[in-house]
């Protein structure tokens, strides 16, 4: 609970009522490798669909941390990793085999569509070190189609996002 309302204190998730049709920020949390993560993504959805990841914050609860730097662009990273997953990671199979087989066929999020800024506020903890490793990942992209359900008024059910017509009016 504590990590969901640091992340929406961060992002100052009161203004949410406020924003206009095309902008919406949403929310979500999750517990993995024994830490706690919440994510609040912005995003700007064009009328005709082109989706845009603004900014992501998250507050991350994994005990005790030796290098806040390394949690940080692990968490960045994460971020960065959620986001790509949730809009075009895509594995599919034809005859039996994946269609994808390098990195030359399955896209990865470039800079351009990376969220333009990832902020990381870390919660002071005296409990024993968790992993952090890919703890930024699993309420990422809950948060990124919350977001554009707000901004929308489209509930993503299945991913990828690519999917999806984002288009409204």
């Amino acid at each position: 609970k504590n990590v969901v309302r640091r992340a929406a204190q961060n992002a100052d998730w009161a203004r949410h009522k406020s924003l206009p049709k095309g902008r919406g920020l949403g929310i979500a949390c999750a517990r993995s490798f024994l830490g706690y993560t919440g994510h609040v993504v912005e995003v700007s959805v064009s009328r005709d669909g082109k989706l845009s990841i603004d900014r992501i914050w998250c507050s991350i609860d994994t005990g005790t941390v030796v290098n806040p730097d390394r949690v940080r662009a692990q968490i960045q990273g994460g971020a960065v990793m959620g986001c790509s997953q949730a809009v075009s990671g895509e594995l599919t199979f034809k005859n039996g085999r994946p269609v994808q087989t390098n990195y030359d066929s399955f896209h990865v999020a470039k800079m351009v569509d990376a969220p333009k800024e990832v902020v990381v506020d870390i919660v002071e903890s005296t409990y024993g070190p968790a992993g952090v490793g890919e703890v930024g990942v699993p309420s990422t992209a809950p948060a990124l189609c919350n977001a554009i359900f707000a901004a929308t008024g489209k509930r993503i059910r299945d991913l990828p996002i690519k999917n999806h017509d984002l288009s409204w009016s």
